[in-house]
C-alpha cells in the first residue's frame, strides 16, 4: 500500500520539522473559552502566521508523523452535526439547538459551512483517511476520547492553494480545530503551510500541546548554531536563521562571507585564465576565462578572414569571382539564360539570368493558349446537360431536383412514416403514418408526483428506469449539442434549512422540527438525504 497520496505529492523531497526554527515561525495557539450550551471547556486550535499570503494546506497523520488527539474526559459531539467538519454547523439551526456551536469538529479556516462564509473563494475541507484506522469517528461520537493516526496509509483533511479560508484571518492565524471536554486536551497536532502560498516551498511540522498556550516559541540563546557558518555561535540554544554561510567562489572573512567572484562570472578568482575573449577575434581561445584586451581582428590589417585572405566580385573570402556585372550573386562567366518568373508554365528553375521568354497556360493548361471557346464547358468540346453537367446525358429534369427525369424513384419521401425509403427521389403521395409499431426507449424517464409534507403545492420526482440490477446511473447534464431544461412556472420551493444545492443539506436529524426539508427542491443522484 502507497503512503498517502495527498502527502507524497506535497512533501516530495522533505521532512517533517522538530525544534527548528520553521516550527518556531509557524507555533500553534490553544485558546480556551465557555461553550454556548455545552458543560466544560471549548478548546480552539490556531496555526500562527508570519505574512497575509501564508496559507493553511492540510492537517495530517502517519507512521513518520502520528497525528495524537487526546481528550480523557471525552469530547462533546452534537447529534445536529452530520458531519465530521464545520461544513455541518448550518447557522440556521443555531438559534434551535446551541449547543451545535459547541460541537468538536475538523476546519481549515472555517467555523460553518464554506456557503455560508463571507470568505471569497471558501471551500470546505475534504478528507482522506484509512479505513483500519478511520479518524472521522473521533468528530461524530459523543464521548470519543482519542483520535489517532499513525499508520502507513495515515489520513488528512485538507483545503486546495485555491481556497480563500486557507489565508489567515486579521490576527494571521487560521482555525483548524474545536473541541469541547469538561477537561484538559492533550496530544500532537500535524500540520503543513505554504509560505507566501508558494506549495514548492511547503514546510511541514509536528507540534506537541498540553491543554492551552502558544506551543513551539523559542527560548534560550539566539544565534547562528551552524559549525560551517561564518558566524557561527557555540555559545547559541536556538538557532535564528542568521547563519552565513559562504557558497561556490565565496569564502569566510572576519566572520563574514567575502567574495571570491570579483567579476560575477560565476568562476572563482583564483581559477580566472586571461586573455582574448571575444569569439570575433582573431586571437579568441574558449579557455579564457577574463578578457586581457589583447584582441584583434582580421579587419585590422585589410582581411577578410585571420588567414589573410580578402573578398571576389562575390563577396566570398578568398573567392576567384572577377566580375558581378548585375549583381544578382552569380558569377558573369557562370550565368544561366531562361526564364526566371516561378508562376510561368516556362519556369527554368536553373536559370539565374532571366531572358524575357516567360509564358502563362491558358484554361486548357497550354502554355501561351487561348483558352476554351465560348460554346464549350470544357477543353473537350463538351457542353452542359439539363442537370448542369458538362459532357453529361441527361436531356431532361422538369422538377428542378436535381435528378434526371429517366432517373426519378418513386415513393415515400417522409422519414416520419412507416413506409419511407431512404433511396426515393420523388414523393408519390403513398406515405402510410399508422401500420407501424415504435421500439420502446431502453431508459425511459418516470416523473412522480406525491403530496408534500409541510410546503404548499405537489412534490415531483424523477426516476431513471434501468433495464438490469448491474446498470449504474452516471450524471445529468447539459451542453450547446443536448440543452439541459427545466421549467416550473409558478416557482420551486426552496427550504432555507438546506445550506446545500444538493441531498446533502438534508439532515434528518432535522426533519422532525423543520419537515418542510423534506419538501425541498434539490438534484441528487440515489439519495434523498446526506451520503
Amino acid at each position: 500500500m502507497s503512503r498517502f497520496k495527498f502527502l507524497l505529492v506535497a512533501t516530495c523531497c522533505c521532512s517533517i520539522l522538530f525544534g527548528t526554527q520553521a516550527q518556531a515561525q509557524y507555533t500553534l495557539t490553544v485558546e480556551a473559552s465557555t461553550p454556548v450550551a455545552a458543560l466544560g471547556t471549548t478548546y480552539r486550535f490556531y496555526v500562527d502566521m508570519n505574512d497575509p499570503t501564508d496559507r493553511m494546506s492540510a492537517i495530517f497523520g502517519n507512521d513518520q508523523a502520528p497525528l495524537e488527539i487526546n481528550a480523557p474526559s471525552g469530547a462533546f459531539n452534537s447529534s445536529f452535526n452530520a458531519s465530521w467538519s464545520a461544513s455541518g454547523i448550518n447557522p440556521a439551526f443555531l438559534g434551535f439547538f446551541p449547543d451545535m456551536a459547541d460541537d468538536t469538529y475538523a476546519t481549515i479556516g472555517l467555523d460553518g459551512p464554506a456557503s455560508a462564509s463571507t470568505i471569497v473563494g471558501a471551500a470546505d475541507p475534504s478528507i482522506v483517511e484509512d479505513s483500519a484506522q478511520p479518524i472521522t469517528p473521533f468528530f461524530a461520537t459523543d464521548g470519543a476520547t482519542t483520535l489517532l493516526a499513525n499508520t502507513l496509509t495515515g489520513a488528512s483533511y485538507y483545503v486546495l492553494n485555491t481556497a480563500g479560508n486557507g489565508l489567515p484571518d486579521a490576527n494571521l492565524r487560521v482555525l483548524v480545530l474545536q473541541i469541547t471536554s469538561t477537561g484538559c486536551v492533550n496530544g500532537i497536532l500535524n500540520y503543513q503551510v505554504f509560505p507566501l502560498g508558494v506549495g514548492a516551498d511547503q514546510v511541514q511540522i509536528s507540534m506537541p500541546f498540553d491543554c492551552t498556550g502558544t506551543f513551539g516559541g523559542s527560548t534560550g540563546v539566539a544565534g547562528c548554531m551552524d559549525v560551517t557558518a561564518c558566524n557561527y555561535d557555540a555559545t547559541a540554544t536556538t538557532d535564528d536563521g542568521s547563519c552565513l554561510i559562504p557558497t561556490g567562489c565565496d569564502y569566510c572573512s572576519n566572520g563574514t562571507v567575502a567574495n571570491g567572484d570579483s567579476d560575477g562570472d560565476g568562476i572563482c578568482d583564483n581559477a580566472e585564465i586571461p586573455g582574448c575573449q571575444d569569439p570575433t577575434a582573431c586571437n579568441y581561445d574558449p579557455i579564457y576565462t577574463d578578457d586581457a584586451g589583447n584582441c584583434f581582428w582580421a579587419a585590422d590589417n585589410g582581411w577578410c578572414d585571420c588567414n589573410g585572405d580578402i573578398l571576389d566580385a562575390l563577396g566570398v573570402c578568398g573567392g576567384t569571382c572577377a566580375s558581378d556585372a548585375d549583381g544578382n550573386g552569380v558569377c558573369d562567366d557562370a550565368e544561366i539564360l531562361g526564364c526566371m518568373d516561378a508562376t510561368a508554365c516556362n519556369y527554368d528553375a536553373t536559370a539565374t539570368q532571366d531572358d524575357g521568354s516567360c509564358a502563362v497556360n491558358d484554361e486548357c493548361g497550354v502554355c501561351g493558349g487561348t483558352g476554351i471557346p465560348a460554346s464549350d464547358c470544357d477543353c473537350n468540346g463538351n457542353q452542359l446537360d439539363a442537370l448542369g453537367v458538362c459532357g453529361g446525358l441527361c436531356t431532361s429534369d422538369a422538377d428542378g431536383n436535381g435528378v434526371c427525369d429517366d432517373a426519378e424513384i418513386l415513393g415515400c419521401m417522409d422519414a416520419t412514416a412507416c413506409n419511407y425509403d431512404a433511396a426515393t427521389t420523388q414523393d408519390d403521395g403513398s406515405c402510410d403514418y399508422c401500420s407501424c409499431a415504435r421500439e420502446a426507449v431502453a431508459y425511459t424517464l418516470t416523473v412522480e408526483a406525491s403530496a408534500p409534507a409541510a410546503a404548499a403545492g405537489t412534490t415531483y420526482r424523477f426516476y431513471v428506469d434501468m433495464t438490469d440490477a448491474t446498470d449504474r446511473m452516471s450524471a445529468i447534464f447539459g451542453n450547446d449539442q443536448a440543452p439541459l431544461e427545466i421549467n416550473v412556472t409558478d416557482g420551486a420551493f426552496n427550504s432555507g434549512f438546506n445550506a446545500s444545492w444538493s441531498a446533502s443539506g438534508i439532515n434528518p436529524a432535522f426533519l422532525g422540527f423543520f419537515p418542510d426539508m423534506a419538501d425541498d427542491t434539490y438534484a441528487t443522484i440515489g439519495l434523498d438525504g446526506p451520503a
